[in-house]
């Protein structure tokens, strides 16, 4: 394990001193600065059926809506829970109805609309049930998809970008401008932190592999501090460069792959 932190913090060493040129790191850094797109609906298609890190981010942005959404409606947040719960039916889900048919997966339409109800109910026990049914769903959509450590890398420097890009409209000047952005700031970085956590037990990682997924996760863990609660009612004393600066460690990282 000394071996292969050294190598990666030898690799980091060589990236600083070159000043990181724009064409390093994984996938498109471009692509992240810039979420909008000009896809078609059928060039976008094609993308979550042909990259696996595409379709994976998709599923990552739902799943970290509806832990924001779990959360903050076991907290009494209802009317905050319910604009989560919803925010994948009405945004996300529709781009991923045609690549379950071709994939040959139901998907989890159902089980999304009954969780959305409960929130809008309160009944915490309808919600824990159906929460636990939806996350079940989505997990046979994911299970799918087996990511190599570069590929979790690219996905976590997406999910990690994102992030910053909610941050950064949630919270300016360490004043809450916008909590429902924040909110999601924080469910993306929980699923980055999952997805982290399960890669880590796969048992034919190498000795280099582990460690960077030990530093991956010791980032995202350091980052959970910008979050003191859900819904903050005073200063927030952080800010989204915090967060730009942890995707730009990510592709560094991913050079010593």
């Amino acid at each position: 394990m000394n071996k292969a932190l050294f190598q990666i913090f030898g690799v980091i060493g060589v990236v600083l001193l070159l000043g990181c040129s724009d064409n390093s790191g994984i996938g498109n850094a471009g692509s992240l600065a810039n979420p909008e797109s000009d896809e078609t609906p059928s060039q976008r298609k094609r993308e979550l059926l042909s990259d696996s890190v595409s379709y994976m981010y998709e599923l990552s942005l739902i799943r970290g809506h509806l832990w924001v959404a779990k959360r903050l409606s076991m907290t009494g947040f209802l009317d905050h829970a319910a604009m989560h719960a919803k925010h994948p039916e009405d945004e996300i889900y529709s781009d991923l109805v045609e690549v379950f048919e071709a994939k040959g997966l139901r998907g989890f339409a159902l089980e999304l609309s009954a969780f959305s109800n409960s929130v809008v109910s309160g009944d915490k026990r309808a919600i824990e049930q159906d929460y636990r049914a939806l996350i079940d769903s989505v997990q046979v959509s994911h299970d799918l998809v087996e990511l190599t450590t570069g590929e979790l890398l690219e996905l976590i420097n997406r999910l990690i970008s994102q992030a910053a890009r909610e941050y950064a409209v949630g919270i300016i000047d360490g004043q809450v401008d916008n909590v429902h952005e924040y909110q999601d700031a924080r469910g993306f970085i929980e699923i980055a932190m999952n997805l982290t956590r399960n890669h880590e037990q796969q048992s034919d990682l190498s000795e280099n592999h582990l460690a960077v997924i030990g530093l991956l996760k010791g980032s995202l863990e350091d980052l959970l501090e910008m979050w003191p609660t859900l819904v903050p009612l005073g200063e927030v004393p952080f800010d989204a460069s915090r967060l730009f600066g942890a995707a730009a460690d990510v592709e560094i990282l991913s050079l010593s792959l």
